[in-house]
């Protein structure tokens, strides 16, 4: 299993979020984590990932042994940066 390492960017976002979306978002990230087949695409240009999780989406840098979750949020508002 790969070890999850949170931003404080994601850290943040995720704190604000319900319980219910909060707890499906760690539970998939978990399940990435663990070599499960998720909802896994990358994204253009960059060396990150993005994770579907209903209307959300994870922004992860896999770096092999280390998953790092760089942001969490709704569809529309993820990418804008």
């Amino acid at each position: 299993m790969k070890r999850i390492v949170y931003t404080k960017l994601a850290e943040k976002s995720i704190g604000r979020m319900q319980p219910k979306r909060r707890a499906a978002i760690r539970a998939k990230v978990d399940a990435y984590a663990r070599g499960e087949k998720v909802d896994i695409k990358k994204l253009v240009g960059t060396p990150l990932y993005r994770i579907r999780v209903g209307q959300d989406r994870v922004i992860i840098d896999d770096k092999g042994v280390v998953v790092m979750v760089l942001n969490a949020g709704a569809r529309g508002d993820i990418y804008q940066e």
